[in-house]
């Protein structure tokens, strides 16, 4: 007899050595595959030891987070808070390595500016699929190159002010039009700014890539039917209640653009964006959005080819593109692709990108400016002293001025805006490397935080020793002050003359990325914000919206997006 004879439990069957072996043995491997499916953490990189013992690592509590704030990168941020380190790592793809969390800025502009082991991440690539094959999902190879080449026109000096700019300026005088009305009928009261800034911004994208020969606009048509309508035919509640109006239809791609932003938002959101994004490419919606936008997009480019062959001068973004795709063929002798998927996705993407992103930070300038009644008539002060001529005249500032004329204070007030609620920046390593001391394998994620320490609160520590030899420390700012705080004076500098200067590397910054790979469209943004910036301020005061209409809350997707964003405009007597 031995000891598994004596271990038979009544109405048991009785274990043989060999089967409690077995049983032993495939319990063995099972816990083995159950550790080895565990995360794996990186030597020396804090992180949440809890996590580490999950199947789905920290997950199931990023996932809480964003379900309870829509705020994706605050999340980010809090782990570096919570272990107290400029990089920590979190466990947040099952079965995958983890990502990294950098929250110093130093570091992150060397990685963006320096680093060549880093590129485009597939979490930003994967999550921007319905944009096939615009620029921003390609990693830094021949297809972005391509990309490149035909867009490289399209941010200089000469293209911006001579074609693009009267057409920011009149996208947003028609936007103050349309202010004018909604003031007029809602009797002061305040409402809901958001569509309105993505309206006007598109309206600026639809300058820049087709000129006029589109024929429509998105803000126009709400101007139109608003002035035809009186008080009386809005309903309205108590005067802090927002007023709500009337939408008119609207141009197939004014609408379709707009979809594919949320159909995009969709997708940033999602878990497992490859399976997502084909399963919603079965949707009719889908289909629907990106079948108008694309047929509208080859449409313009073919009527763009006809004017160019009749000796049109160039003066679009798709005129420039189609140029620069010519000389491109001559070069390498082939004939032209000028209706490629891959230029045509080029062209939306370009439209695209630069009006949810720019619309966005519209909206949190609007915003600054209602709560901060003291630095909104320091601008308004700045502002008449540079446009003297145009106080005087009793008129608003003309685009031949704006474009030369420089206003330190306003480049402060909307550098301050974006630093506030800034987008974090990812990049993956293409190689196995080295950062702050700790060795990263090739194929990990980094969030760039632009909204934790060293941004809006006291950066921490980091042994100089351990950084990367091409890392270099600038743009540090005095961090006993509230970071927290709206002040345009933190990007004011005085010069050895006495001058008083805008500095944009006085601070940290990361909205736009920085290097080669940094946002394509930034001289355009700028451009848009100033001429926003400078006419709303100059047209309008800008009054707080009710402390219930007034929160930060924001969604974090395809750009940081204010979720609360009313206005009170009350016209100024020019």
């Amino acid at each position: 007899m031995t000891i598994f004879d004596t271990i038979q439990p009544t109405g048991l069957i009785p274990l043989s050595p060999g089967l409690f072996l077995v049983l032993a043995a495939v319990t063995a491997s099972i816990y083995g595959f159950y550790q080895w499916l565990l995360p794996k953490p990186l030597p020396g990189i804090p992180y949440n030891p809890e996590s580490a013992k999950k199947l789905l690592g920290d997950a199931p509590d990023l996932r809480r987070t964003i379900q309870e704030t829509n705020e994706f990168n605050t999340w980010c941020a809090q782990q570096n808070e919570k272990h107290k380190s400029a990089i920590v790592q979190v466990f947040v793809d099952p079965f995958s390595k983890p990502w990294i969390l950098l929250s110093d800025f130093a570091e992150a502009q060397d990685i963006l500016l320096r680093r060549k082991e880093f590129d485009r991440s597939s979490f930003i690539s994967d999550r921007m699929g319905p944009l096939g094959c615009f620029q921003a999902r390609f990693k830094t190879n021949n297809y972005w190159k391509m990309s490149r080449e035909w867009v490289k026109d399209l941010m200089t000096p000469s293209f911006l002010e001579t074609f693009v700019g009267p057409g920011i300026n009149e996208a947003v005088l028609s936007l103050l039009k349309l202010w004018e009305e909604k003031s007029r009928l809602g009797n002061g009261r305040p409402f809901s700014a958001s569509d309105d800034l993505n309206n006007c911004s598109l309206d600026v994208m639809l300058t820049f890539a087709f000129g006029k020969h589109l024929g429509h606009t998105a803000v126009g048509p709400h101007v139109e039917l608003l002035s035809q309508l009186q008080p009386s035919q809005i309903k309205a509640g108590s005067l802090d209640e927002p007023a709500n109006f009337p939408e008119p239809p609207v141009h197939e791609f004014i609408s379709a653009t707009h979809e594919s932003t949320v159909l995009t938002e969709i997708l940033v959101n999602t878990w497992s964006p490859r399976f997502s994004l084909w399963w919603m490419r079965q949707w009719a919606w889908y289909k629907r959005v990106f079948n108008t936008t694309e047929r509208t997009i080859r449409e313009q480019a073919k009527t763009s080819l006809q004017r160019l062959r009749a000796g049109a001068i160039g003066a679009t973004a798709v005129d420039h593109m189609l140029m620069r795709e010519e000389s491109h063929a001559a070069r390498l002798k082939r004939s032209p692709l000028y209706d490629s998927q891959h230029m045509t996705d080029e062209m939306f993407g370009i439209v695209f990108a630069g009006h949810h992103t720019t619309g966005a930070a519209l909206a949190w300038i609007a915003k600054f400016m209602g709560e901060n009644p003291g630095a909104q008539e320091k601008l308004r002060s700045a502002l008449h002293a540079a446009y003297s001529t145009a106080i005087d005249e009793q008129r608003l500032p003309s685009w031949d001025e704006m474009k030369r004329t420089k206003v330190h204070y306003l480049d402060a007030f909307i550098e301050e805006a974006l630093r506030l609620h800034s987008t974090s920046v990812t990049r993956e390593t293409q190689c196995d490397t080295v950062v702050l001391g700790h060795r990263i394998p090739k194929g990990t994620i980094f969030i760039l935080n632009s909204n934790g320490p060293g941004f809006y609160s006291p950066s921490f520590p980091v042994d100089d020793t351990k950084r990367s030899p091409s890392s270099i420390k600038v743009g540090a700012w005095d961090e006993n002050r509230d970071m927290r705080t709206f002040e345009p004076e933190r990007w004011l500098v005085t010069r050895p003359n006495g001058e008083v200067e805008f500095d944009g590397t006085a601070g940290p910054q990361l909205i736009f990325g920085l290097g080669p790979r940094g946002c394509f469209g930034k001289r355009l943004a700028y451009v848009e914000m100033r001429v926003f910036t400078t006419l709303l301020c100059w047209n309008f005061d800008m009054v707080q919206a009710p402390k219930s209409l007034s929160s930060h809350a924001a969604a974090d997707g395809i750009s940081h997006k204010a979720l609360f964003c009313y206005v009170r405009p009350q016209k100024r007597v020019l």
